[in-house]
């Protein structure tokens, strides 16, 4: 015959039963809540840092502002971040026709020795830094700009930028 409990020691073994399974529910509800963070998290962080978020090309020359130049070629234009524009744009065009657009698309150009964006020389064959103040309103767009330029033995022009906020 099994020895029998004492009212107390019920309540005890219930209240503590209880405990026990509160206490296991909230280690499942916050092991779910942490996945979920996760998995959230993960998707925003594949979202910003993937390379091949493809968009057009007039959007990014528009943000910079600038126009795409005549005879332009292998035009690829990506864009990083969800927050922030940020855009990255390379293509080739003519190297006769490389100066007349520079000076037309970024006329508040800084020299190479002023440019922010270079720790050293210039390792291509033009590099351009363009700085603009948050508070100046006459410019729309892009804030910082840095482009660089290599020149090709059959007379196109390898153009990169990148252009965004600081």
């Amino acid at each position: 015959m099994r020895p029998r409990m004492c009212l107390r020691t019920r309540v005890t073994r219930a209240f503590e039963d209880a405990v026990l399974l509160f206490a296991g529910g909230l280690v499942l509800w916050a092991a779910w809540l942490a996945l979920s963070f996760v998995w959230s998290f993960g998707v925003l962080v594949v979202a910003v840092f993937r390379d091949d978020y493809g968009v057009p090309c007039k959007e990014a020359f528009a943000y910079v502002p600038a126009r795409i130049p005549e005879g332009a070629t292998d035009l690829r234009c990506r864009s990083h971040g969800i927050m922030d524009m940020t855009f990255q744009v390379t293509f080739r065009m003519p190297q006769e026709d490389l100066d007349a657009w520079v000076a037309e698309s970024f006329p508040d150009r800084r020299p190479p020795d002023r440019n922010p964006f270079l720790r050293g020389s210039c390792e291509a064959d033009l590099c351009v830094g363009v700085m603009r103040e948050r508070t100046d309103r006459s410019h729309q767009g892009a804030l910082s700009i840095a482009l660089t330029v290599r020149h090709a033995a059959d007379g196109t022009t390898l153009v990169s930028f990148d252009a965004g906020e600081p």
